[in-house]
């Protein structure tokens, strides 16, 4: 079965490794490439690191430190406990659209939403056709804007631009007064949380909010049929580790590879109103920037699994730019991360 595994794998210009027992087994010509010769005589561990080599799960997605870059893995388990592993260098959105692009159609924005507020202001006691009419063009706004803010953070995390203020902070504290805000106004599915009573670390309280939303967001806005979401927080060591899985359709085996490098709109209609794809991303870049990494589990019509590991004391990039600042949460927050997924009554807040 190894022999032909290797065989096979060896004829495909994809730069894959055959492991069993947490030992390379075989690595064809493009993972000696992209990883360095020396890949064949390392562990899975010494490789890829401890965390993707102690997954148990069938078939997973992720990414890791390997070869002195940051790499793609799609990881497979075949019949005997050997596993095939498909390795990709990750690109990067640098050329995806340009900072000045960025500060004009913020601005833009800007002038759009205070017009908004405007009309809002004016227009109290109108009919419902005008308030139906308001609650949808803010809520495209903030749709946009989620998109300029993912962006924003997997090109700042890449370019080590982006402002990363580590600081300490309560985290189980700050995602269940998160959670509690979510289900304020998304009382379906129903969400849990399970944390231990406290939890602390340094981190950037606003980049973690993101990430948490950008999950709840990635579950409800493609988890068909779901009904339960669990968020769970623990710690491991150095390591906290956020969980969060639904009940929902699951991904399609032949689609679980693609959603750690959807950088851009794939051009499928059907989610178009899901925006371009680009939370995940945000999510993995975050997490990197926490001293983690981000890895995903999904079986169609059973659900998917998102694991996210932070450091608990995580090194800021730039000592400059990561000076701790007091850290200000409004109903923009969840507004803006759950964009997508929020009924229309969500964004008739003139009073807010």
């Amino acid at each position: 079965m190894v022999q032909l595994s290797a065989a096979l794998l060896s004829l495909t210009g994809e730069a894959a490794l055959l492991a069993k027992g947490g030992k390379i087994l075989f690595a064809n010509d493009a993972a000696c490439s992209l990883l360095g010769p020396t890949c064949r005589e390392k562990s899975l561990a010494a490789l890829l690191g401890k965390e993707i080599a102690g997954m148990q799960a069938p078939a997973f997605v992720g990414e890791a430190e390997a070869g002195g870059q940051r790499v793609l893995l799609r990881i497979k388990s075949l019949e005997g406990g050997t596993r095939v592993i498909f390795v990709a260098p990750r690109t990067t959105v640098e050329a995806l659209i340009g900072d000045s692009f960025l500060y004009t159609l913020r601005a833009e924005l800007m002038q759009l939403g205070t017009s908004v507020s405007l009309i809002r202001a004016q227009s109290r006691g109108a009919g419902e056709s005008v308030n139906s009419a308001l609650r949808g063009i803010s809520q495209c706004l903030f749709r946009i804007n989620r998109t300029l803010q993912n962006l924003s953070v997997i090109r700042g995390a890449e370019q080590e631009t982006l402002s990363f203020r580590p600081q300490p902070l309560e985290l189980c504290r700050l995602l269940r007064d998160l959670i509690d805000s979510v289900r304020l106004n998304l009382p379906q599915p129903e969400i849990l949380f399970n944390a231990p009573d406290d939890l602390p670390i340094r981190g950037d309280p606003a980049l973690l909010e993101m990430l948490v939303l950008n999950l709840l967001s990635n579950c409800l806005s493609h988890a068909t049929g779901c009904t339960r979401i669990r968020v769970s927080l623990h710690g491991s060591g150095e390591q906290v580790i956020l969980s969060v899985n639904d009940d929902g359709c699951g991904i399609p085996a032949d689609k679980l590879h693609t959603v750690l490098e959807r950088y851009r709109f794939d051009g499928n209609l059907t989610d178009a109103g899901h925006g371009p794809g680009l939370g995940l991303t945000a999510v993995r870049e975050i997490a990197r920037l926490h001293g983690g990494t981000l890895l995903l589990e999904s079986r169609e019509g059973i659900g998917t699994a998102v694991r996210v590991s932070l450091h608990r004391s995580p090194q800021a990039l730039n000592p400059v730019k990561a000076a701790a600042l007091e850290y200000n949460k409004d109903y923009n927050t969840i507004l803006t991360g759950l964009a997508p997924c929020l009924p229309p009554e969500a964004f008739d807040m003139p009073d807010r």
